[in-house]
């Protein structure tokens, strides 16, 4: 059953526009790019960048769409902050230390290499493997094997359904060589008794050689011959076989409606020798997994059904392993199933001492296809954790402290550490088909290999404890010719990281180098330490660190001190993952240091620009937010803003204000017309990765607007998205993601002359991207600053979901903003990078 289809009508979980994982055009309209183009006042090298998402789009939200809830949760799940990490040089120091803002997340020790090694491959899908004394066995609908590297039809050597493989060199076994057949025959289940000796198979097949064999056989793992004695048989294809944690008894799930001619819906039970055992739960649909629980006390089983002895319980409960008559209280009942428009099942259950992790599997609006989490117990099972990737989970294994799956995920936006929805520039939807997770929480960890997918990509997953083995409907992994079947050994891998790209660098004070590029990111190691060379000396002048994702990259600065005014330099950039180096980045281009800093500060600055209001947010009690300017625009704070926190202006004693994500806001005392031409101007900080808005116009001060633009938001991710609504949205949004738990500064600008580039985007004094857009729609209507609706932006390039890709989980914005200011016009990006400088100490 395929899962995640486009006809996805009203899935249960919002998709976010793409990250900086693949450049995209603007839907309609004129669009001007500018990646990494800098703004900075003085002497500039720029340096290019992934291209800033402009958007073009059809809706008009906040027109009659209803309330939605400030927090889109959906789920029981427990949510991480997992956000970026960035690191950011001390002013004025000549070493930086790493500043992780994100919770960061290391695969364990040791891990699992990102890079397969060798080993023999197949013609077909492995849908089964096993593994014994060394010995991976692998099961499926193949008929030939084939050395790595080989060409599908080179080298191949006949194998019916089941082969075997070295689980250290992935070399064929030619020992074992058992005949399967049958009218269409395959092997989708194997597993080991605990003693090692005895290979247990099932699937669809009448006969192994000559022996008769009813979709059941087990194999001696010594000599690999058929066991003569163990020959129950099955009504049915055989999809799972679990042995008690004593081997004594043997549970069989699959499509079956009888075990010996003995009637048993879905699942049963034989003993070590064969003979049937009365375990008989009654199931209304086919089975896919079955696990043991290592105390024997329970017996989990997943698959199609929809009721376990007559209890109504969707695709995954527990039973008694005697008679599997007494269904367990299972508090976990989160794979939905609302035919037609959503078919929900699961497809794998693994347990690790006492929690069992499941895979789901879904197809339709409204479903849930991540992996989640049950602590098993004997007052009932419970529900620890849900991830919410979307994208049909087939395989999981635990190893090494982390849980390893495979699934074909293309959108978890709404998963701790997940990402968005992106799209290749062949218009198809970029999946992750190889994720690691916290078996703790379900937060993604940082191993991202990946494979192709015929149908689903992987579709099974086993360990010896040290090594992954993977099977699937794959023909390549990593990019490397490699089918149906790879190895992960353990770690580390032997590949360098690859360099960043050239650094810009800027200098708009007396002394003072500003370095600023984006990390990179590798496919099992997370934090990576970036050394920053200067021209002229041979060694590292910094080493910063910062965590990142391929779906999420930082953008990394570094504050040089102290340098000969006149002078001139060049920057280059090494990275590090603690075992390999990269080359060096390309240099920047030649900056000449400035002899003289900023003359006014950060305040006077904005102040001379004559805004239309300025909030510093720098009170420490009280409820308005004054207004710096002679205009006595002030604004109101609301519950859930904390006064007084440290403030994005070193050196000024100035505070900022702290939001908490679910409340928290400022709104204009006074409403006013919305600006026709406008600039928005901001400093904040935050490691959320729940996402939310900035500051935006809407109709109404304190409950969610129906009118609602003029606003910048960031995604859960951490990008941000500046958009009006014209007679579509129009939105820019930066390719790489900013809660990094630094002090970001942010400009967005419109100007309702038409023409082309009317709509800008700066951040850090960088200019993201620009774009055409029509007038904005005229209201009336208050500034608000922290929170407000954001229904209705779908930047979803399928365009079918109920709920928008950049709808971020919450709608209010979780950390500190301060020195938000509004103009009556486009700030020019001289005028951008003049007001950057101006905080001299903050860069």
């Amino acid at each position: 059953m395929l899962s995640c289809g486009k006809h996805r009508s009203a899935p249960l979980f919002s998709r976010l526009s793409p990250p900086g994982s693949a450049a995209r055009s603007g839907r309609g309209g004129s669009v001007t790019a500018v990646p990494g183009t800098a703004a900075a006042q003085g002497t500039t090298s720029a340096a290019a960048g992934p291209a800033a998402f402009l958007h073009h789009g059809a809706g008009t939200p906040g027109d009659g769409m209803g309330m939605k809830a400030k927090i889109l949760l959906g789920l029981t799940a427990l949510v991480v902050a997992a956000a970026t990490a960035t690191s950011m040089q001390v002013p004025g120091a000549s070493a930086a230390t790493g500043n992780a803002g994100r919770t960061q997340l290391e695969p364990g020790s040791p891990n699992i290499s990102a890079q397969a090694s060798p080993s023999w491959q197949t013609n077909n899908t492995v849908w089964a493997i096993a593994q014994a004394k060394g010995v991976v066995y692998v099961g499926g609908q193949f008929t030939s094997v084939r050395p790595p590297g080989d060409p599908r039809g080179t080298g191949e050597v006949a194998r019916s359904y089941l082969a075997a493989f070295s689980a250290t060199t992935g070399a064929l076994i030619t020992s074992f060589h058992p005949a399967i057949s049958g009218t269409t025959p395959g092997v989708y289940a194997l597993t080991v008794s605990p003693d090692g000796k005895t290979l247990y198979a099932g699937g669809l097949f009448s006969h192994v050689g000559q022996a008769y064999r009813d979709n059941l056989a087990a194999f001696s793992t010594s000599t690999g011959a058929l066991i003569s004695t163990w020959a129950p048989t099955a009504a049915g294809k055989v999809n799972t076989i679990a042995p008690s944690p004593a081997g004594s008894e043997i549970y069989i799930g699959g499509a079956f409606n009888g075990l010996d001619q003995v009637s048993r819906t879905y699942a049963g039970a034989v003993t070590a020798s064969g003979t049937l055992l009365p375990w008989a739960p009654v199931l209304n649909d086919a089975v896919t997994s079955i696990a043991v629980t290592p105390d024997d006390s329970q017996v989990l089983v997943g698959g199609y059904f929809q009721t376990i002895n007559g209890v109504t319980q969707n695709a995954a409960g527990g039973v008694d392993p005697v008679t599997g008559t007494t269904t367990e209280r299972w508090g976990a009942n989160v794979v939905p199933w609302n035919p037609p428009s959503c078919i929900s099942s699961v497809k794998d259950i693994v347990i690790s001492g006492s929690t069992a992790y499941i895979a789901a599997e879904g197809t339709g609006g409204g479903c849930f296809d991540g992996d989640f989490a049950v602590r098993l117990s004997a007052t009932g099972d419970q529900l620890a954790w849900q991830n919410a990737c979307l994208g049909a989970t087939q395989a999981l294994v635990v190893i090494n402290g982390w849980l390893y799956k495979g699934s074909h995920a293309h959108d978890c936006a709404y998963a701790p550490g997940g990402f968005p929805q992106a799209d290749n520039s062949a218009g198809e939807e970029i999946a992750h088909h190889l994720l690691d997770q916290s078996p703790a929480n379900g937060t993604l960890g940082h191993w991202t290999p990946n494979t192709n997918a015929t149908l689903l990509g992987p579709r099974v997953m086993a360990t010896d404890g040290s090594r992954l083995f993977l099977g699937g409907d794959f023909t390549t992994v990593n990019d490397v010719p490699q089918q149906g079947f790879a190895i992960f050994g353990p770690g580390p891998d032997l590949a360098k990281p690859g360099p960043p790209p050239a650094p810009t660098v800027t200098s708009t004070s007396a002394g003072v180098a500003s370095v600023t590029f984006s990390a990179v990111s590798t496919p099992d190691v997370g934090t990576l330490s970036y050394e920053i060379y200067r021209s002229g000396r041979g060694a590292p002048v910094a080493t910063v660190t910062a965590t990142s994702w391929p779906w999420a990259l930082p953008v990394l600065h570094y504050r040089e001190a102290g340098l000969r005014p006149g002078s001139t330099y060049t920057f280059r950039v090494r990275v590090s993952d603690g075992t390999r180096v990269s080359a060096k980045s390309l240099a920047s281009a030649p900056v000449t240091i400035a002899s003289k800093s900023p003359a006014h500060s950060y305040q006077w600055t904005v102040l001379h620009g004559k805004p239309s209001f300025y909030w510093l947010l720098d009170q420490r009690s009280g409820r308005v937010a004054a207004d710096s300017t002679s205009h006595h625009f002030n604004g109101v704070y609301e519950p859930g803003t904390t006064q007084g926190v440290a403030g994005p202006v070193p050196g000024s004693g100035q505070t900022a204000t702290a939001f908490n994500g679910a409340t928290g806001l400022v709104y204009s005392a006074a409403g006013v017309t919305s600006p026709a031409t406008f600039s928005i101007e901001a400093w904040f900080r935050t490691s959320t990765d729940t996402g939310g808005k900035i500051i935006g116009f809407g109709n109404r001060r304190t409950a969610e607007s129906s009118q609602y633009d003029r606003q910048l938001y960031m995604m859960n991710d951490g990008q941000l998205v500046f958009g009006v609504q014209a007679n579509s949205l129009e939105t820019i949004e930066t390719p790489h993601v900013y809660n990094d738990g630094q002090w970001h500064y942010v400009v967005a600008t419109f100007n309702s002359a038409a023409g082309s580039d009317n709509m800008a985007l700066y951040i850090d004094g960088h200019l993201i991207g620009t774009r055409a857009a029509g007038p904005a729609r005229s209201y009336a209507g208050y500034w608000r600053v922290g929170g407000d609706d954001l229904a209705g932006w779908n930047l979803d390039p399928w365009k079918q979901n109920s709920q928008g890709t950049t709808e971020p989980i919450s709608y209010y914005f979780g950390g500190s903003i301060g020195d938000v200011a509004v103009y009556p016009y486009a700030l020019s990006a001289a005028q951008v990078a003049a007001h950057y400088a101006a905080n001299a100490l903050s860069h």
